[in-house]
């Protein structure tokens, strides 16, 4: 499990000490992963990237997308899908 943002290495360390995120956080500075899932967007001159989620399964295929991410929330609800899909696919 990871994340991905356009932000810098070292924003990451502060949003993931902050929102207590138990797993890594990539960054995307040149927007190829914000791109290719589609999460690349602008408003008002400012491009940035939608905070979504994407549970991958084993073959690469999206097992769910989570839109309008509440960040306090969302490591809670991806690890508990993950839980589910798990013991689904056991």
């Amino acid at each position: 499990m990871l994340g991905v943002s356009l932000d810098d290495v070292k924003s990451h360390a502060e949003f993931a000490e902050k929102y207590h995120v138990p797993f890594p956080l990539l960054s995307d500075n040149q927007q190829e992963a914000a791109k290719a899932y589609g999460v690349l967007t602008s408003k008002m001159g400012m491009t940035y990237a939608k905070r979504e989620t994407f549970l991958i399964d084993p073959h690469g295929k999206i097992a769910k997308h989570y839109r309008d991410v509440d960040p306090e929330k969302n490591s809670k609800q991806v690890l508990a899908d993950l839980a589910t899909l798990s013991k689904s696919a056991g």
